[in-house]
């Protein structure tokens, strides 16, 4: 008897299946709509053209680190426009040039979303980046909350 309502019970969650058509395979993941229309790259130019203009190789910022995985916050020091002693974690985007190659590996990955905030600078102040549509926990963002210049302990952060 136990064996017959097994079958049955089977039997019942299988019907909506059988005789429909497999199912379709999940899209192709969409591109940002500023990475399809350009807007991303644009914006992302301008940023480092000003980030240049403003001539800055020397600063200090407090970066955090938004996503799936275990909390992060560092205060990175910039000297001579290399990192200073930055942590393993933090190294690829430890100084503003590599938060803008960062943003650019995104824009060339066509990631799924990307919304970045610049400040007048060019310093991306807020990141944010969705790798693929319709895959959970691969979001990633960065903050830069302060940002000082110079590597000397005077004066308070620009915001």
């Amino acid at each position: 008897m136990r064996a017959l309502l097994v079958s049955v019970f089977v039997l019942v969650l299988a019907a909506p299946a059988l005789g429909q058509p497999p199912l379709a395979e999940a899209p192709p993941n969409t591109p940002d709509p500023s990475i399809s229309d350009g807007s991303a790259q644009r914006k992302l130019d301008r940023a480092r053209k000003r980030w240049r203009k403003a001539g800055l190789r020397s600063y200090r910022f407090e970066l955090t680190r938004h996503c799936f995985c275990p909390p992060a916050s560092w205060a990175l020091l910039v000297r001579g426009d290399k990192p200073v002693r930055a942590p393993a974690e933090a190294r690829k985007v430890a100084t503003v040039r590599r938060l803008h190659r960062r943003i650019q590996d995104a824009i060339d990955e066509r990631v799924a979303g990307l919304s970045v905030r610049y400040d007048k600078r060019g310093i991306p102040r807020v990141i944010a980046i969705d790798g693929q549509q319709l895959v959970a926990d691969d979001e990633i963002g960065y903050e830069v909350e302060h940002f000082w210049r110079g590597t000397r302990g005077r004066g308070g952060p620009e915001q």
